[in-house]
């Protein structure tokens, strides 16, 4: 028998009437140079600069079930709770003792959440931050990072010192970073622009982009395409299943090495570059544009000096075209 409209919406809407909100407002004296740590079971985090002698916390929490007495239950169960030990704020909503998705079954059953925690710290502050289920964004803030979710984007905007990004399911962006970067993800693209420091970033399953890095790099991915434009310093990158386009920084400070198991690779370089170039492909041709001296060559390998060879330029593609073009052409082939 088919249900009524009428009484379908009516059901819905008994459904979500009975969501539960906490609405949370926290401030904690706080100095420049101290720390902040949060560990949350849902919900995203956004952390950016505020007054210098405190840190302020503001968190909205939802959750949703068929049941109101399951959802009072769980924010009993799992309060948010905001202390001081030394110069830390700890921000916590979760129990330690379980994994997320069991406390949200044996407390929720099924339902639908929703929690943002808006926090405001001195500009000269850490940062440790991790949620099961949202996205993180830091912005600002001078001092090491570190951020980790299973479930969303991760963001640093701004931030001098080491950054430390890993989440799950979901794409980094670093841009105007200063220090130590790592980067990994196991389901998203890496973007990074306008950094310097030193650069490792890893993803399982995306593309990553370098955009004016001043610093020693190395970038793997296991199923994406990598661009990688004015790297300042060593560049060593790696795809399992993707092109490489890079153009090289004037001058070329640092050895540069490309490889990809299956895809094209262009590289563009500054006419007046010293580089050794050693390129081999399994399957397809390679070719530089730019002179070069003592050539070795034929169809599938190139090794020689360009304006009398300097840093090592070495191309590696399982089965792809390899080209090195005059950097004065501007854009790399995507």
């Amino acid at each position: 028998m088919k249900t009524p409209i009428s009484l379908t919406i009516l059901l819905a809407s008994a459904f979500s009437a009975l969501a539960a909100e906490q609405t949370i407002h926290e401030t904690r004296v706080a100095q420049s140079g101290g720390k902040l740590v949060v560990d949350v079971d849902f919900g995203s985090i956004t952390v950016s600069p505020g007054e210098n002698d405190k840190v302020v916390v503001d968190a909205y929490r939802k959750v949703e079930t068929a049941s109101e007495e399951k959802e009072q239950r769980y924010f009993a169960a799992v309060p948010v709770r905001v202390t001081t030990e030394g110069d830390t704020v700890y921000v916590r909503a979760t129990r330690s003792h379980e994994s997320f998705f069991s406390q949200m079954r044996d407390l929720l059953g099924s339902h639908r959440t929703e929690g943002r925690y808006t926090i405001r710290v001195p500009a000269n502050f850490r940062t440790d931050l991790d949620t099961s289920g949202g996205h993180i964004s830091v912005t600002g803030l001078t001092g090491a990072s570190k951020a980790d979710t299973s479930g969303g984007d991760i963001t640093f905007a701004q931030v001098r010192g080491d950054i430390h990004a890993d989440t799950s399911g979901g794409e980094i962006k670093i841009s105007n970073g200063d220090g130590k970067i790592h980067l990994d993800t196991s389901g998203g693209r890496i973007e990074v622009t306008n950094s310097r420091g030193q650069l490792g970033a890893d993803t399982s399953g995306g593309p990553i982009t370098v955009m004016n890095f001043t610093g020693d790099t190395k970038v793997e991915s296991s199923g994406g395409k990598l661009r990688l434009d004015n790297i300042s310093g060593k560049l060593n990158a790696e795809t399992s299943g993707g092109a490489i386009a890079a153009i090289l920084s004037a001058p070329v400070v640092g050895d540069v090495r490309l490889e990809t198991s299956a895809g094209a690779i262009t590289v563009l370089a500054p006419r007046n570059a010293g580089l050794d170039v050693d390129a081999e492909t399994g399957a397809g041709s390679v070719h530089s544009e730019l002179p070069m001296t003592g050539t070795q060559s034929d169809h599938d390998s190139l090794k020689g000096a360009i304006n009398g060879g300097g840093r090592k330029l070495v191309l590696r593609s399982g089965a792809g075209a390899i080209e090195i073009v005059s950097a004065e052409k501007q854009t790399a082939q995507q």
